[in-house]
């Protein structure tokens, strides 16, 4: 070893130097070994590689059973190269793995890297091109930088290139889509220490942490993708993978998430995207196109974002931490779960939350789109985005019904009973034809609104639709109900999950019964109907159907890239029928997931709990006893007056009055519309205001809060 002799003063004169050197240079050096550890320990699975190799043609590289020249838009064969490779490299620098440095895996991975790199398979799909592969290959690189054996490095650089050239740029992209770009921007900049790089991914990746009027995080709290669309789920669970993964290796690095945006990725994953989970499951109507995929409910993965989040935002570790035991099934649904009524008046969407169960109404309006299908997916769903309603206590009600489903019977929904469904005249971004569509809350309780008409395809139906919540039960009012369609009209009150365990009972003039499986009845007396812990009241009667009954459907036919496999499974369905070309037709229900006594559904079908004002094409208003809370939805301007209450408004509007137990009365508004306009109120309360309180509510250049509900103390 050659020796350097370096006089005293020279060192000294060095070390001032390298103390002048700016810290950001060695806080870089120590951020990439932090990211690189991170990443690589976000990777950590030792799985058993046998089956993979079963196939693997050692010479070339390849497996047998892959078409590497397909070019298919889902379902992409070649990307099972990509998938058996990261687990040879996964076996192969697993410390616990029985194949740790194993020379024969290693040359393999060599092998059938350099094998991707000759062949370069394309699929017609911009996903797998700029998304899967290009992630699947960066985290094998950093990976393989911990392995026994690096790389060639010719073969590393050739990869790095590819990802850098054909991998896409994450800032023309928007949510969801650009912090999935940007994860493998990182794992490229990480291996070439590329500081530039890196920064730019780490600063497009939180840049979508913001409100915006486009896709992205909306004011209201909730989250849109591919045009106004509503992807609370999906999308919405998609863009927080990508956030909480790379905040989480961003983390105590000068890369690190700002304190305001961790805050605003707290409120959205707090009070908007957990509560649209139940327990282990998703609730079915926030989910996009992905709800015709198996196991599309099951939340398992999202447990994960909760778990990490416990390191990035400590100060809520314990409400994380109620998440990731209600998701992981080791407490109950309740668990840690607030009472809450949101209404996201930029999605069009409801949610109303109680410790024991959870209501979630979807609907459209001018201003958003229905929900989507395309690539082949959720080719059955049009209905979903005209009102409807999913009811969960234990989250799994609809788990994998929708290949068995009747998607003209969507719970919630007023529609043709037909045999075909319609299929939207473009599968993206198509827009409602609604513009009286919205809701008014205080956190607490609210009613939303969907004055529904559609002429597309012959549905030619319509009806003015009101939902109002209160604690122990939701009440659905229909009015209005019309339509030319020569097929019978129904709004169904739930399809579901049907056990032959589980009992159905219900009630009509002849006392109560119990309806068998495989059984149906048709009804106008019929006053509550009870199944698997949740009850359906009818206080004005009806044309109550009730069905038990095996349900066969298949898979293909919702979603192309599902396989051909037919399910079959018990089902139970409780509607309304309106009969044919009903004009001006209504119904009344109330769905109670809690009190589900004889002695109380005998009390809300004598309305003695609930008080129906009115219900018509003009004003649908509910009254619930106890709580001191009157809940109105004007279609028009008009008057309500009774012997407690007098309400006047000189526009359509949706509105509620409490009156709290401290004696002060409040008046919350909103404009369903979104015109932007002054709405003038007078409002008379017995016993609290003895004279007309005249209230003017100004939504005027209230802008992307037009939906938003405006709140004045009146005593």
């Amino acid at each position: 070893m050659h020796k350097i002799h370096t006089p005293l003063k020279r060192i000294a004169t060095a070390l001032l130097f390298l103390a002048a050197i700016p810290t950001v240079t060695l806080a870089a050096t120590d951020d990439y070994d932090t990211l690189v550890e991170r990443i690589s320990n976000d990777f950590q699975s030792a799985p058993d590689i046998t089956a993979d190799l079963k196939t693997f043609d050692i010479k070339k590289g390849s497996f047998s059973d892959i078409d590497y020249a397909s070019t298919a838009q889902d379902g992409w064969q070649p990307r099972t190269h990509l998938i058996r490779l990261s687990n040879l490299v996964y076996a192969y620098t697993n410390k616990k793995s029985k194949l740790y440095g194993n020379e024969n895996v290693y040359n393999n991975i060599v092998k059938a890297l350099s094998y991707w790199m000759e062949r370069r398979p394309k699929s017609t799909n911009w996903w797998y091109a700029q998304v899967a592969e290009p992630q699947s290959l960066g985290v094998m690189l950093v990976k393989m930088r911990q392995g026994k054996h690096h790389l060639p490095k010719q073969l590393e650089q050739n990869i790095l290139n590819h990802m850098r050239e054909d991998g896409g740029d994450p800032a023309k992209w928007t949510g969801a889509n650009r912090t999935d770009l940007c994860l493998h921007w990182i794992y490229r900049a990480a291996v070439e220490r590329n500081d530039a790089d890196l920064k730019r991914a780490m600063e497009l990746a939180f840049e979508p942490i913001k409100y915006t009027t486009g896709e992205g995080f909306q004011c209201d709290g909730s989250f849109i993708q591919h045009g106004q669309q509503l992807y609370i789920g999906g999308y919405g669970d998609e863009i927080l993978k990508g956030i909480t993964q790379i905040a989480g290796y961003a983390a105590g690095t000068k890369f690190a998430l700002s304190a305001d945006k961790k805050e605003m990725v707290r409120q959205f994953m707090l009070h908007s995207f957990y509560p649209t989970i139940r327990g282990k499951y998703k609730i079915y109507n926030t989910l996009g196109r992905g709800v015709s995929r198996n196991n599309s409910l099951k939340a398992s993965n999202t447990a994960l974002y909760a778990r990490r989040m416990m390191t990035i935002d400590p100060e809520y570790a314990a409400q994380y931490q109620d998440i990731v035991s209600r998701i992981e099934g080791k407490a109950k649904a309740d668990k840690g779960v607030a009472s809450a009524n949101t209404h996201f008046y930029r999605a069009d969407y409801t949610l109303h939350t109680r410790p024991s169960y959870s209501v979630g109404v979807r609907f459209c309006s001018t201003r958003t789109s229905r929900m989507e299908y395309g690539n082949g997916e959720n080719l059955k769903a049009y209905y979903v985005s005209d009102g409807s309603c999913s009811i969960n206590k234990t989250g799994d009600e609809y788990l994998n019904i929708f290949p068995a489903w009747n998607w003209t019977h969507i719970p919630g929904v007023t529609a043709p009973v037909t045999e075909r469904v319609p299929l939207g005249k473009k599968d993206w971004e198509l827009r409602g034809t609604s513009q009286f569509a919205g809701g008014v809350t205080d956190s607490i309780y609210g009613a939303s609104t969907y004055a529904y008409y559609d002429s597309y395809d012959g549905i030619n139906t319509g009806a003015r639709k009101s939902w109002f919540f209160f604690d122990d039960e939701v009440v659905c009012l229909g009015a209005g109900v019309t339509s030319s369609s020569q097929s019978d009209v129904q709004t169904t009150v739930n399809q579901c999950l049907d056990n032959a365990k589980w009992t159905l009972d219900y009630k009509d003039g002849n006392g109560k019964s119990q309806l068998k499986l495989s059984d149906n009845i048709t009804k106008t007396d019929i006053r509550w109907v009870r199944h698997n812990g949740v009850a359906y009241v009818f206080p004005k009667g009806g044309k109550v159907t009730i069905e038990r009954k095996k349900q066969s459907g298949n898979w293909h036919d919702i979603n192309n890239v599902e396989p051909n496999r037919t399910s079959t499974l018990d089902v139970a369905t409780v509607a309304i029928d309106h009969g044919t070309r009903p004009q001006n037709a209504s119904y009344v229900y109330v769905i109670v997931p809690d009190n589900t006594s004889d002695n109380a559904l005998d009390k809300y079908a004598q309305s003695n709990e609930i008080s129906i004002l009115s219900n018509s094409k003009k004003l649908q208003a509910v009254r619930r006893g106890g709580l001191g809370v009157w809940q109105m939805v004007f279609h028009e301007k008009g008057k309500y007056k009774d012997g407690d209450i007098e309400v006047k408004t000189d526009r359509p509007c949706a509105l509620m009055v409490r009156r709290r137990a401290d004696g002060h009365v409040w008046l919350h508004v909103a404009d369903p519309a979104q015109k932007q306009q002054t709405i003038n109120l007078q409002v008379k309360l017995k016993g609290s205001l003895k004279k007309a309180k005249k209230v003017k509510c100004s939504f005027g250049s209230t802008g992307e809060k037009a939906g938003a509900t405006k709140a004045y103390c009146l005593k």
